[in-house]
């Protein structure tokens, strides 16, 4: 690998460990002292919650279009600016309203900056190197979530709640600057256009990959809400239960890369679909489960495979769309991922209250899980 696709490799993952890493998930670190310095209820958090999701879900398609037009990495240093901005903004919240704009805002960034890494990806590496570039890149999600994790609390313990936001939006500066020298391009481009940014929205294989992506959204959503819950039902601790849901985290970053590779071999669609009824296999085993070792199983499963998919789904747009659509391609599959997760919650939660338990919801996902492998074969 070249010296300049190493260096974009690098501030793929800084710009992701910002954009979904610090910006989406360091949240939850924050939520409660938080809730309890502005006075809020759990409602009020979660929808401080989901306004930040649905500022990423509106703009993912708007950022795909501005980021062909006007390039990946001015979307890029745009939305981290945005980011930056926002999550100092948050430092100073005063009630429900201001800090659900501002996480609204953020969310707007992290879709810029998402959508336009990927698409920018999408023009340094060709079909054969794409799903390991987007893997690694996609780990610093991870690596975000496990840096605030370390850093927040004492932050937070020692400054209060406000500081945590002004201490993320100082990482978010330092980051920006770091990209500032990031090249749309190699020297070596050949522009690329498979379908048209303008046709994405009518292009059947990117439906038909959307639709897949609906199931993932949905059911991954189910297993990470119901996840602690469901352990702790059938008599496990809560301590067992966190260790074993950092076990995912740690896997998630092998697997995104490792899934990647694979689909640089064997192909995209085959990879996807392999992913996919891993996956679906093991909200199914651990819908089934009520012992540590099938809990553990059953983790170990998902780790290795839930958090490969949006990478490989990425990577995907890319091969079908080509690499100056690729952005578009994205935004628009990323709104299908988006409906999953709207309705996913809602639908589980209505089984838990019916049955009293979470076997149904689970398998749920699972089956889910399954009908996206079988959908993504169409494409």
């Amino acid at each position: 690998m070249k010296r300049e696709e190493i260096l974009v490799l690098i501030s793929g993952l800084l710009g992701i460990f910002v954009g979904l890493g610090l910006a989406r998930f360091a949240y939850t670190v924050i939520l409660e002292p938080m809730r309890a310095g502005l006075e809020l209820g759990y409602t009020e958090m979660g929808s401080i919650a989901s306004l930040n999701f649905f500022g990423y879900v509106i703009f993912s398609p708007v950022v795909g279009i501005l980021a062909t037009r006007y390039g990946s990495k001015r979307v890029v240093l745009g939305s981290m600016a945005i980011i930056v901005a926002s999550l100092y903004l948050t430092s100073l919240s005063r009630g429900f309203v201001d800090a659900g704009l501002y996480r609204f805002l953020t969310g707007a960034g992290s879709a810029g900056v998402n959508v336009g890494l990927v698409g920018l990806m999408a023009k340094w590496f060709d079909e054969r190197s794409r799903g390991f570039a987007l893997g690694v890149i996609n780990s610093g999600s991870s690596w975000g979530i496990i840096f605030a994790g370390a850093t927040i609390p004492y932050v937070v313990l020692s400054y209060g709640w406000n500081a945590g936001w002004v201490f993320l939006s100082a990482i978010s500066l330092f980051v920006l600057l770091m990209l500032l020298p990031l090249k749309e391009v190699p020297s070596d481009f050949v522009p690329e256009v498979k379908v048209k940014s303008g046709d994405v929205y009518r292009h059947r294989p990117l439906i038909v990959l959307g639709i897949s992506y609906v199931f993932f959204g949905a059911s991954y959503i189910i297993f990470v809400t119901f996840y602690t819950s469901h352990i702790i039902k059938n008599g496990i601790d809560y301590e067992v239960a966190g260790h074993l849901w950092a076990i995912v985290g740690i896997l998630s970053i092998l697997s995104a890369i490792t899934w990647g590779r694979i689909s640089d071999r064997i192909g995209r669609k085959q990879a996807i679909s392999a992913v996919y009824l891993l996956m679906g296999s093991a909200f199914l085993v651990f819908a089934l489960a009520s012992s540590l070792g099938l809990f553990l199983i059953s983790t170990l499963m998902a780790g290795l495979s839930m958090l490969a998919i949006p990478p490989l789904v990425q990577a995907y747009c890319g091969d079908i769309a080509g690499k100056n659509s690729a952005s578009a391609a994205i935004g628009f599959v990323t709104l299908f991922f988006g409906i999953g997760q709207m309705f996913g919650p809602g639908v589980a939660g209505f089984l838990a209250d019916l049955t009293g338990d979470f076997v149904l919801p689970l398998a749920l996902a699972g089956t889910l899980g399954i009908a996206g492998g079988i959908v993504v074969r169409k494409t």
